[in-house]
C-alpha cells in the first residue's frame, strides 16, 4: 500500500508551509482541521477571496487541455491559496499525466515525462508552489498542531467517452474480492483498494446516486465506489467531475455491510439525508460554501455520519460559478514519545 507519512506538515517534497494565524483550540475529541475543498477549476484563474485554511484539497481537473503548460499554471494558482498543506490529484482532463492514454492519443513520451516531472520531481513546480500531488493510494499527514489524518486518493472514474484515468464500469478497483458482485470483475491492487480506518476519501468522481446527477438526469457515479464508502465509512468523501452534482449531502448507515448485501445499492446500509441548501451568491461573496451551523454541529458530533462534498466549481456553461467548500472537523493528535538520554 502506498502510504505517505507527513510529520509537522512537511511533505515528501519538503514544500514550504504557511503558518495558520487563526487561533486553535483542542476539544476532547481532538484538534480541529479546516479544509478548503475544490475541484474542476479547469484552468480558470482562482478568486483571491478564499479564506485561510489548514488544508486545501483539490479533487482533480485542474486544467482544461491537460498540457504540461496548463498543469504548471494551475499549480501556481493553487499555490496562492493560504494554507499549511495543499493536496491535489489528477482528473480525467490531466491527460498528459496518464501515459498510456496520452500516448494512445498521439501524445509524446517527452511531454508525458515533462508533465510527470512538474508534479513529482524534487524541484518540480508542485514543490515550488507548496502543492503535494498524490497518486492513487493511502497517505498520512500530521499538521503543526499535531492533528493527524489518513486520506485515500484516486484520480480514476468510470469509462465515458475518451479521456484519462478511466476504468470499465464492470471493474471494481476499490474493494476486496468478496465485496465485488458476481457480474463485475475485481481489479483491486494494494494502492487502489480503499482501506479500513480511513478518515477522508478524495476521488475525482462521485459514488453512485450521491451528488452524481448529470444535466440530462443520469446518475453517473460509480457503484463500486459507493459500496466501498459503505464499507469503510469515512468522515467525509470529496470529489467533483459531475458539474451538475455540486453541493453537499450527509449520509449515515442503517446496518452493518456484509458481502451479500454489498451487491445491491438498495441494501448497502446507506441512508441519505437531505441535500444541504447553498446560497450561491452569498457563497461567492464570502469565498466559500459551508454547512448551515446546525447541520455542521450535528455532523461534527455524529461519528456515524459521512459528509459527501461535490466541489466542482465550473458549471455546465464553462464558467467558474460555484464556490469551494469549507469543512471543519476534529482529528486526533499524534503522540510523539520524548527520547530519553
Amino acid at each position: 500500500m502506498c502510504t505517505t507519512t507527513q510529520k509537522r506538515s512537511r511533505s515528501e517534497s519538503q514544500s514550504p508551509q504557511i503558518p495558520v494565524k487563526r487561533p486553535r483550540s483542542a476539544s476532547a475529541s481532538g484538534v480541529p482541521i479546516r479544509f478548503l475543498i475544490l475541484s474542476d477549476t479547469h484552468g480558470h484563474k482562482l478568486p483571491s477571496n478564499y479564506p485561510e485554511c489548514d488544508v486545501v484539497l483539490h479533487c482533480g481537473d485542474l486544467t482544461e487541455d491537460g498540457s504540461p503548460e496548463s498543469i504548471a499554471s494551475a499549480l501556481e494558482s493553487l499555490g496562492n491559496i493560504k494554507a499549511e498543506l495543499r493536496l491535489a490529484i489528477a482528473g480525467n482532463h490531466e491527460i498528459s499525466l496518464d501515459g498510456q492514454y496520452f500516448k494512445s492519443e498521439g501524445g509524446s513520451d517527452k511531454d508525458h515525462s515533462r508533465a510527470v516531472s512538474l508534479v513529482k520531481a524534487e524541484d518540480s513546480e508542485a514543490v515550488k508552489h507548496g502543492v503535494v500531488f498524490l497518486n492513487e493510494g493511502t497517505h498520512s499527514f500530521t499538521l503543526k498542531s499535531g492533528a493527524t489524518f489518513r486520506v485515500y486518493t484516486s484520480p480514476y472514474t468510470p469509462q465515458y467517452d475518451s479521456s484519462a484515468f478511466q476504468y470499465p464500469s464492470g471493474e471494481d478497483r476499490f474493494n476486496p474480492p468478496h465485496f465485488t458482485p458476481q457480474w463485475a470483475s475485481n481489479t483491486s491492487t494494494a494502492d487502489s483498494l480503499i482501506p479500513e480506518n480511513i478518515d477522508i476519501v478524495m476521488t475525482h468522481g462521485p459514488p453512485k446516486y450521491l451528488l452524481d446527477s448529470t444535466s440530462d438526469g443520469r446518475s453517473a457515479g460509480c457503484e463500486h465506489l459507493r459500496r466501498a464508502i459503505a464499507r469503510v465509512r469515512p468522515r467525509f468523501h470529496c470529489f467533483g467531475h459531475i458539474h451538475g452534482g455540486y453541493g453537499a449531502q450527509r449520509i449515515h448507515y442503517e446496518t452493518e455491510l456484509s458481502s451479500s448485501s454489498s451487491t445491491n445499492h438498495d441494501v448497502d446500509g446507506i441512508i441519505t439525508m437531505t441535500k444541504e441548501w447553498v446560497g450561491k451568491n452569498q457563497a461567492k461573496r464570502k469565498g466559500y460554501a459551508s454547512l448551515p451551523p446546525s447541520a455542521a454541529e450535528d455532523f461534527r458530533n455524529s461519528k456515524d455520519q459521512t459528509l459527501m462534498v461535490n466541489a466542482a466549481m465550473e458549471n455546465s456553461a464553462g464558467e467558474l460559478e460555484n464556490a469551494p467548500w469549507i469543512v471543519e472537523l476534529d482529528f486526533p493528535v499524534l503522540e510523539i514519545a520524548e527520547s530519553g538520554v
